[in-house]
């Protein structure tokens, strides 16, 4: 008997360890896929520029400030706990907490899946798909700054969830709270957000949705009277087919790794097959689902179209469409909701099948499908960006602190990452890159005295 309370807190206790365990593990394999210069040592446009800034200058009052023509409170909240550590650790601390993030959210996504996803290991290889999603170009590894796109797809999985369960309501509030206060285009869920709790007409069912509703009306007043949105390159209709069919169709096929060898090599015979042959998996595996599961695979498509347009025309296709004979990644962050949508979509076609048909051919069906997302995975793993050049960002400090002490200033600006010829600076002040500055100082003050007592005493009548 004396045992029991013990053992009743043991139990308790070990799926919150097992989680935190999961989750630290997962942050780590995010954070280490990076070849050449750290994730860790470096920081990400604007990660230095804008969140760690302001937060080192003025976390309180920019906590609501806009950038890019909306809030980001996510982002914020990292850069201020990140802006709390010596300045040594800052960009450790941004691109660790970033990876925490992206592995919640992983998380999150395999829980909230169930309804869709039948078997634990299509929910883990739809989870594995988001903590290591194999298109992430340069924009999306460990950055504060674009995780609000992580947090979209989230999202959606918060409000078509409709566990009321006090452990999923608070999940679910917590990502779509999270997800409104740092993206506006979360709107865009208003449907998901409204049609359920109307459905089953209870108090509870209202709660994530209300919440959710609170967060766009915060964003909303946090932008009001604010900058606007702007394109950051001119669009054309017609690139939206290119991208899609090259960068997330494409992407499927063989990933970020292979992709520029394709385009390079086969130009738009390899995209528009690549598009056409998802198209045709999609199409045949939706004539033998069910009503229930084709309802699904529209939304998730529809959706992954949906923001796939708007994002694209709203920021311009200019600097994301492919040139033959030329290869980028730019835009990345553009392709990871189609990507996500249209791989969830594949896999409730092959794993909701399964259960409702129980035939041979459809089992293996499901295990060619994540034999292929555990293969994609794998070979797309250790990436190379333009993050992977630097600049790291202690030898940037290091330079940081010859300024301020050579130059008396009290604000410098460090050097982030993309390399030149984009530029992006921090900017840190002086009083938070502790006593080497004043060292420094104190070196070359020595120095010019006694460089100054050797020039007095070599003069005609000197001491000497």
């Amino acid at each position: 008997m004396t045992n029991q309370p013990s053992s009743g807190r043991l139990q308790r206790a070990f799926p919150i360890g097992m989680g935190i365990v999961l989750v630290a593990g997962g942050a780590i394999l995010h954070l280490v896929r990076q070849r050449g210069v750290p994730l860790w040592n470096s920081l990400w446009a604007e990660d230095g520029s804008v969140f760690l800034s302001d937060a080192m200058h003025d976390f309180a009052g920019t906590f609501f400030a806009e950038n890019g023509g909306y809030g980001h409170v996510v982002p914020r909240i990292i850069a201020g706990a990140a802006a709390a550590l010596p300045v040594e650790d800052a960009a450790a601390g941004m691109a660790a907490a970033a990876s925490v993030v992206v592995a919640l959210i992983a998380g999150f996504v395999y829980f909230a899946s169930g309804e869709v996803l039948p078997s634990r290991m299509a929910r883990f290889g739809l989870a594995a798909a988001v903590l290591l999603l194999p298109v992430p170009g340069s924009d999306l590894l460990a950055n504060a700054t674009n995780l609000h796109f992580y947090l979209l797809f989230g999202c959606f999985w918060a409000l078509f969830w409709q566990s009321e369960t006090p452990a999923a309501l608070g999940a679910r509030s917590a990502v779509g709270l999270a997800a409104t206060l740092s993206d506006p285009l979360a709107a865009l869920f208003m449907p998901l957000a409204l049609v359920a709790p109307l459905a089953r007409r209870r108090v509870r069912a209202f709660m994530v949705s209300g919440v959710f509703v609170a967060g766009l009306a915060t964003q909303l007043l946090v932008t009001w009277g604010g900058e606007r949105p702007h394109r950051n390159w001119g669009f054309r209709p017609a690139d939206l087919l290119d991208i899609f069919s090259l960068r997330v169709t494409g992407g499927l096929l063989v990933g970020d790794r292979f992709l520029g060898d394709a385009w390079l090599a086969y130009g738009r015979t390899f995209s528009y097959t690549a598009f056409l042959l998802v198209a045709a998996i999609i199409a045949l595996l939706l004539t033998r689902s069910s009503r229930a599961t084709v309802a699904f695979v529209f939304i998730a498509l529809g959706y992954g179209c949906l923001f796939f347009c708007v994002q694209l025309v709203g920021r311009g296709t200019g600097g994301t469409d492919p040139d033959l004979g030329v290869f980028q990644l730019n835009g990345a962050r553009y392709i990871l909701l189609p990507f996500l949508f249209t791989t969830a979509g594949i896999l409730a076609l092959v794993d909701r099948n399964v259960r409702l048909r129980r035939g041979a051919a459809w089992a293996w069906t499901r295990r060619v499908a994540l034999v292929w997302l555990a293969a994609l995975l794998i070979v797309n793993y250790s990436v190379t960006s333009d993050r992977s050049r630097g600049p790291r960002w202690d030898t940037e400090l290091m330079r940081a602190r010859d300024s301020c002490a050579t130059r008396s200033a009290t604000v410098v600006r460090v050097l982030v990452a993309p390399s030149p010829p984009r530029v992006w600076f921090a900017s840190v002040p002086c009083s938070r890159l502790g006593d080497g500055v004043a060292a420094t100082r104190s070196g070359r003050i020595a120095e010019g005295r006694k460089r100054h007592s050797r020039l007095f005493s070599r003069r005609p009548g000197g001491l000497l």
